[in-house]
């Protein structure tokens, strides 16, 4: 029999069969946490193995998969190397497309070519306090320029519109009580965050509209009365009628909806209606959110013009085209739904005008595989 160990004596340390198991046990990661490599590129031999016959063409990077950054470059120079800020009237705009009221004020709202300043090269720090005009009817700047009764009278404001959040108005933050003073129009835009902007942009499109309209009316009336006629020169806006659109900084949800009216009403694109902005408040800050915003609102309204343009173009004559583009009318002067029977029936004839269906979809997509075959040697 084995005699005890005396007390004295070392003993081993106690280990549990639980933490046994687990030193005993390999460590396994789950597939979807194994490590990979920061990127990927043909050129990489360790990339092929016996089971794949293939390798990516291009560099591939493990993050979430996010658009294209939007960069915005210096504006182009001109003859004389300033930098081109003209603002330039499309003579084939259509306003109608629009969907915005009293068009025959938009038309001179718009009309003629202008040269915006360029504040860039002489801007200072002191100057985001303030607003500054992008158009010779619409100002952009911080709440402080919405307070300032000083600012309001001297430029002549007649409208003062606040891009606020939504916990912003329900504090009453943003409300100009220096506009109301003034017996100005204030005006609000409420979101919830930056995403509900695209569907406010038309809103405040026609709430800037809307305002101008009723001054320029206003002021026909007072010059017909007194018989005299309104000569309207670079771009000024007959009637006077002047907006500030502003929000907390006057940076960001402001300038986005400056930006998307100049897009809407001027024909513009995305890359000059910021430099333009940019050149009168040099302290705006898009971030990539919002320029992607501006982005997606921008195809929506060539979407809108495509529809329009296509609508008076020119279109081919033949079976097809008439049976599109025919409609019944009711007794009461509605247009009337076809029927069952006519929306599948196949008696229709594929003559003149099928060859310009889907052809453009097929248009410079030639494109390249993402991956390459690799042969053996």
């Amino acid at each position: 029999m084995a005699e005890p160990s005396s007390l004295s004596g070392t003993r081993a340390p106690y280990q549990s069969s639980e933490r046994a198991n687990r030193q005993t046990i390999p460590k396994r990661r789950p597939a979807h946490l194994t490590t990979m490599p920061e990127y990927l590129t043909a050129n990489q031999p360790n990339m092929l193995t016996s089971e794949s016959s293939h390798a990516p063409a291009y560099a591939w990077t493990l993050r979430v998969p996010s658009p294209p950054r939007i960069i915005v470059p210096p504006p182009p120079l001109d003859g004389k190397g300033m930098p081109d800020l003209t603002i330039e009237r499309v003579p084939s705009h259509d306003f109608e497309s629009s969907g915005f009221a009293n068009v025959e004020f938009l038309r001179t709202v718009t009309y003629g070519d202008f040269m915006t300043a360029n504040n860039m090269v002489d801007w200072k720090y002191e100057q985001r306090r303030t607003a500054q005009r992008v158009l010779p009817f619409l100002y952009l700047g911080p709440m402080s320029a919405a307070r300032d009764k000083g600012f309001l009278q001297g430029e002549g404001i007649t409208m003062v519109l606040a891009v606020r959040k939504t916990m912003s108005a329900q504090a009453k933050i943003l409300g100009s009580k220096a506009a109301s003073d003034l017996h100005i129009q204030v005006a609000a835009i409420d979101v919830a965050g930056n995403q509900e902007l695209i569907a406010a942009f038309p809103r405040a499109t026609e709430l800037i509209n809307s305002h101008l309209s009723t001054i320029y009316d206003r002021q026909q009336v007072e010059n017909a009365t007194r018989n005299q006629g309104i000569h309207q020169e670079g771009g000024t806006i007959p009637g006077k009628g002047k907006v500030l659109v502003f929000c907390e900084s006057g940076n960001e949800r402001a300038a986005a909806v400056v930006a998307a009216y100049m897009m809407a009403m001027y024909s513009m694109d995305l890359i000059k209606t910021i430099q333009i902005v940019q050149a009168q408040r040099f302290c705006i800050s898009l971030d990539d959110s919002l320029k992607n915003l501006l982005r997606s609102y921008e195809i929506i309204i060539q979407a809108k013009r495509d529809v329009a343009a296509s609508s008076v173009s020119w279109a081919p004559e033949g079976p097809l085209h008439k049976a599109r583009t025919t409609t019944k009318t009711a007794p009461g002067g509605k247009s009337v739904k076809r029927t069952l029977d006519e929306a599948y029936s196949t008696d229709i004839e594929m003559g003149d005008g099928s060859e310009y269906m889907d052809n453009s979809r097929f248009e410079g997509r030639e494109g390249e595989a993402p991956f390459l075959d690799v042969f053996a040697s």
